[in-house]
């Protein structure tokens, strides 16, 4: 089985569609014919490296900065699930009137 060699600039922007764009690890599995397991890889490869070189030591560090996104994503699910019920439930007491 050959072994396949990817560019540097392949790797971040793998990286950039799981930290940024925010899509799964299967998504970008299936859209660039990648492993799993090298997504994540190049994921905490591509933090550390913007860890390290990060110079402004007063602002978050790009790990904190991807676990922050991470955080606010799912809070934003959260909220869009409560919408959607009290629309459900709005429209439904509409209906009685």
């Amino acid at each position: 089985m050959k072994r396949h060699r990817y560019t540097m600039e392949f790797k971040r922007e793998a990286a950039r569609l799981l930290i940024m764009d925010g899509l799964s690890a299967p998504e970008v599995s299936a859209k660039l014919g990648v492993n799993r397991g090298l997504l994540y890889r190049w994921k905490s490869e591509h933090l550390a490296l913007l860890d390290a070189t990060s110079e402004a030591q007063a602002s978050s560090s790009p790990t904190q900065m991807a676990a922050e996104i991470e955080q606010l994503r799912k809070r934003l699910a959260k909220a869009e699930r409560i919408n959607e019920i009290l629309k459900k439930t709005v429209s439904y007491f509409a209906k009685d009137e």
